[in-house]
């Protein structure tokens, strides 16, 4: 099975240092996420780490 991989770029500099978080989690052991929810994201943030701009 082929997988596909898609950079984020950031859409005001065009930056490729782009970081995704999950704005609702807090730091959780990995071994005990699965106990909280199903694993499903419900929104993701993006930050470009050159220019700081912040989306969704």
């Amino acid at each position: 099975m082929a997988r596909i991989v898609v950079a984020e770029v950031c859409p005001v500099c065009g930056s490729l240092d782009v970081r995704a978080t999950e704005p609702r989690w807090f730091r959780v052991e990995f071994a005990r996420r699965g106990d909280l929810d199903d694993g499903w994201v419900e929104r993701l943030e993006f930050e470009c780490r050159d220019c700081r701009l912040v989306w969704d």
